[in-house]
Order: C-alpha cells, then structure tokens, then sequence
C-alpha cells in the first residue's frame, strides 16, 4: 500500500468517526428539548474573505454555503422540523452593483445544483420555500427558485425557508397590504384588521415563530430580521464568522436554548 492510499484509508477512518461522534452528541442532546425552529443571521461572509485573504466578490459567500450545507444537516439529523436562514436582505441591494450581480448569480447557480440534487433524491426529506420580495431579483433566480420550490413541496422533514429580498419592514407592509385587500374582497362592511389577518400575510407564515436566533460575526442587533415573530425567541450570538459555524458552536447553542428553557416557557406565559 503507497502513501497515497494510506492518507486515503485513514481519512476515510477518521470520517466514519466524526460522524460516529456526532450522532452520538446528538443523541446526547436529544434527551433535553430540541427546539421546532432555528433561524440563522449570517453575517460574516466578506470578513472571512478578507481575514483569509480570498480573492473574489463572492469568495466569501461561496465559503458561506459551504457552511449552511453542513449546518442543515446537522439540523436535519438533530430533528430540527424548521430552519429559517437570512440569505439576502432587501438593504444588501444597496451594495456595489457588481457585488448584488455577484450574489445573484452564486444564488442561481446552488439553486440549479439543488433542483438536481432534488431530482437524485440527494434532498429527500427537506422541503425548500423562498419567502420575500421575489418579484425584486432577477427573473432567473426567480424562476429557479420557483422550480425548487415546486419539486421539493411534498418533501416532509426539514423545512428550509430562503430569506431572499427581505426585511421585516417590507414583510409587515406586504401584510398589512395583503390583509386590507382580502377584507374588502370580503365584504362591504368597515375596515378591521386583527393582528391574525396580518399574521396570514406574512412572508414566513409557512413556518412557526423560531424559538432559537443565531448570528454570527460577534453582532448583537437582528437587523431587520424576522423581528415581529421573535419577540419571544431566544436569541444567541457567536464571534465566530459564519463559514466558520461548526458543529460545536451548534451544540453550545441548543444547549442555551435547553438550560434557558424554564425562562423561556415563564415569558410565554406571562406575554
């Protein structure tokens, strides 16, 4: 045997292993409360460019869905039904032109790789929904999208929702919009608005409110992120850098949300 396929046959042994060693923390983790829905902030990606000198617009990105890859699959194996992720902000419109082009077509280019890993089988399981101002990107990535949406709808395990031209002021004027034209088409009586008719029309109405925020890159604020559904999330951040979220920053924040539980569960009842 040459060196070249011991280095093959140890890397293969020491996969097996960290994968052995992951269900196992898992399993750990699973006898306390595993919460219905995560959603992500994902901030970091140009600084994790920059600190290890990456060339490219989009080097920072491309290593950030590397990241959110592993990150749903952990989610998907600890028994996470919801994952919500932050993929692109209404203000990230506001970035050079030749960056907003660059996201783009990275989007367009992991959605086409989805749909095929779809049609494999590869995404048995998990469900994919984009929610946002979809007519506000390009008709590419929208049909794309459409497309991914369409083959994974029956899909029943990990719900994944796609952040894309989003803000939750542009979410709650959708709504609010959304809700006062199925009133009038309803009736001819005065116009009233409860806050479930507005709660119907959000963008993210598919998912439950998530119990868990994370974000990355040492940031504290939401960011105009899905602040009306979590009013009563617990929220955590990390310095780390979100390509570089890993397996244990997982671990140390399901195991907040579980030591934070009986508080969590007070404020419920007491909102």
């Amino acid at each position: 045997m040459n060196t070249r396929d011991e280095v093959g046959e140890f890397t293969q042994i020491f996969i097996a292993l960290m994968g052995l060693m992951r269900r196992f923390i898992f399993r750990i983790l699973c006898v306390g409360p595993i919460p219905n829905h995560i959603s992500f902030i994902m901030d970091g990606n140009r600084r994790f460019a920059k600190k290890h000198k990456l060339k490219g617009l989009d080097a920072g990105h491309r290593a950030g869905f590397v990241s959110v890859t592993y990150i749903l699959q952990y989610c998907k194996e600890i028994g996470v039904p919801y994952v919500t992720i932050y993929a692109f902000a209404v203000d990230n419109f506001r970035r050079e032109a030749q960056e907003v082009k660059c996201m783009m077509d990275l989007m367009l280019e992991k959605v086409e790789l989805s749909i095929d890993q779809a049609n494999s089988g590869y995404l048995k399981g998990v469900r994919v929904i984009f929610a946002g101002d979809m007519n506000s990107i390009n008709e590419p990535l929208r049909v794309a999208a459409q497309r991914l949406m369409e083959v994974t709808k029956d899909n029943r395990g990990l719900t994944v929702v796609v952040c894309v031209a989003y803000s939750t002021s542009h979410e709650i004027v959708h709504a609010v919009r959304e809700s006062c034209l199925r009133k009038c088409d309803n009736g001819d009586g005065p116009l009233v608005l409860e806050v479930s008719d507005v709660e119907e029309c959000m963008y993210t109405t598919i998912a439950p409110d998530p119990d868990l925020l994370i974000r990355t890159g040492g940031r504290n604020r939401l960011s105009n992120f899905m602040t009306w559904q979590t009013s009563g999330s617990l929220l955590h951040t990390t310095a780390a850098l979100w390509p570089e979220l890993g397996l244990w920053h997982m671990v140390w924040a399901i195991l907040k949300f579980q030591r934070m539980q009986n508080y969590l569960q007070k404020k419920q009842k007491l909102d």
